[in-house]
């Protein structure tokens, strides 16, 4: 099968929804299919001729000096990596199956003659952070073949009143180099999270938590990890590794007892699976995206959104009841290792068999 995805822009930082479309581009060639990914070049509509050469120009000019639209993802050599200046008909190859992967890029996709394939919208999450409601629910309206990722955006789907179909597909975990090496007792006190600026991420939540349990417990240790430079606002005595490789992040998941999911929103939750599989227990809040795997008391502790004291209450009744800390690690830890890549690309390929 012929199938294209269709990215908003170039990727050079890491990104888990980038992630997540790479990984079926990689796995689904693996299977024999031929896949394209593109990523238009003049995707933000720019003001004056400077800026327009800019659009046009920069993304090219990442591509060129760092060998690729993502660079910091392992792409298959069969994948095709497309810059195309735009999404009209004649820069994009004929396909079986096409799948826009972001709001704004749903409606240029509707409009594609069929050559280019069958519409689909893989949907990893409810992308009102980026425009509005009405612009967002408009997209989820058209008549495309819709692929949600979490159970929280199938509700909204349902909510909606759609036309058409949607199907939930969680993403696979890629365990190559990401599983529990250490023993959850050899790690002590020591708290793993992902910082971000976007106030989405909640990354300031979460700190003031982890400083309101330094203050009974001195000993704690926590350590960051981002894509950003170190960040003023982290205190000195926090630990950040800035765009860890994946033999590193897995070590650092491997020092830590607990992994804290702070954000206020999330589609999936990428670090907190992989977290999971590396042995840690789950303190997140209810974002949406964690509700496929974060299932309170059982696989995770789960606490409202912004809530920076029950998280600090949560750390500390975990590295106060051992035997929780072990219960809630191993449980999260099998469940996390149930979603695997084989179970998606079955599931994908048969949606994609549904010729509607």
């Amino acid at each position: 099968m012929r199938i294209t995805f269709v990215l908003p822009d170039v990727t050079p930082l890491p990104n888990g929804g980038v992630k997540i479309v790479y990984e079926y581009a990689n796995r689904l060639t693996a299977r024999g299919h031929t896949v394209a990914v593109v990523h238009p070049r003049n995707w933000v509509q720019m003001r004056g001729i400077v800026q327009f050469i800019k659009a046009r120009l920069w993304p090219l000019s990442i591509y060129v000096r760092y060998g690729g639209a993502a660079p910091w993802m392992r792409v298959e050599r069969g994948v095709k990596q497309l810059l195309p200046p735009d999404l009209r008909p004649q820069f994009l190859p004929d396909a079986d199956v096409i799948f826009a992967t972001f709001f704004r890029t749903a409606p240029p996709v509707f409009e594609l003659p069929i050559q280019k394939g069958r519409k689909y919208f893989l949907i990893q999450s409810y992308e009102t952070w980026a425009g509005s409601v009405d612009d967002v629910d408009y997209t989820w309206r058209l008549p495309m073949y819709r692929v949600v990722i979490s159970k929280a955006l199938l509700h909204i789907a349902e909510s909606l009143n759609l036309p058409g179909k949607t199907a939930h597909i969680p993403p696979g975990l890629d365990l190559i180099g990401m599983e529990a090496t250490r023993n959850l007792v050899d790690r002590d006190h020591r708290i793993a999270m992902l910082y971000h600026s976007s106030p989405l991420k909640g990354s300031m939540d979460g700190i003031r938590a982890l400083e309101a349990v330094r203050q009974t417990m001195p000993s704690l240790q926590a350590v960051l990890f981002g894509t950003e430079f170190r960040a003023n606002v982290i205190p000195e005595w926090i630990h950040y590794v800035q765009l860890p490789d994946r033999i590193a992040l897995c070590a650092l998941y491997n020092s830590a007892a607990i992994f804290l999911q702070p954000s206020h929103l999330e589609g999936w939750g990428l670090t907190s699976t992989e977290a999971m599989a590396c042995g840690c227990a789950l303190v997140t809040t209810d974002n949406g995206g964690s509700r496929d795997f974060a299932i309170h008391e059982e696989t995770a502790l789960v606490v409202p959104v912004g809530d920076d004291a029950a998280m600090a209450a949560s750390i500390s009744r975990l590295l106060q009841d051992s035997d929780l800390l072990l219960r809630l690690a191993s449980a999260g830890e099998r469940h996390a290792l149930s979603y695997t890549w084989e179970r998606a690309l079955d599931a994908i390929e048969a949606v994609m068999a549904d010729k509607l």
